[in-house]
């Protein structure tokens, strides 16, 4: 069904991760995971009041999440839709050739998105390659 903003019913919650920002303003989740290319987890964040992370891509994973194979760290051979001919392909960033999407936590305070980045985040070596 429609997600309302929790502040104000008759607008909205924002995106993709709406439901999730959403559900995190009125205080029924303490944590979300959103997924963002394009501001899904910053918008309904912003919107609904609450704190969102766009991680830096490779530092979480989408497995599970979504049903697109997003390259060899997902565990493509897992994804059930990978034998799919042609493949289902993500939207990708023509300067690094690689998937645009990644996931990332929303909470109620910059302190809360700290403490997911460090439990959703991949082990060293990755986090030596690239901040969040």
């Amino acid at each position: 069904g429609r997600t309302s903003n929790p502040w104000d019913l008759s607008r909205t919650a924002g995106g993709s991760s709406g439901g999730s920002a959403a559900s995190v303003a009125c205080g029924f989740a303490a944590l979300e995971l959103g997924s963002d290319i394009m501001g899904s987890i910053r918008i309904p964040a912003h919107f609904c009041g609450v704190c969102g992370h766009k991680p830096s891509y490779g530092l979480g994973h989408l497995h599970g999440h979504v049903s697109m194979p997003m390259g060899p760290a997902n565990h493509r051979h897992l994804e059930p839709y990978a034998t799919l001919k042609p493949p289902i392909r993500a939207r990708t960033d023509p300067s690094f050739g690689h998937g645009l999407a990644v996931s990332g936590p929303i909470a109620r305070c910059c302190a809360d998105l700290e403490v997911a980045m460090r439990l959703l985040a991949r082990p060293e070596p990755v986090m030596e390659q690239g901040g969040w």
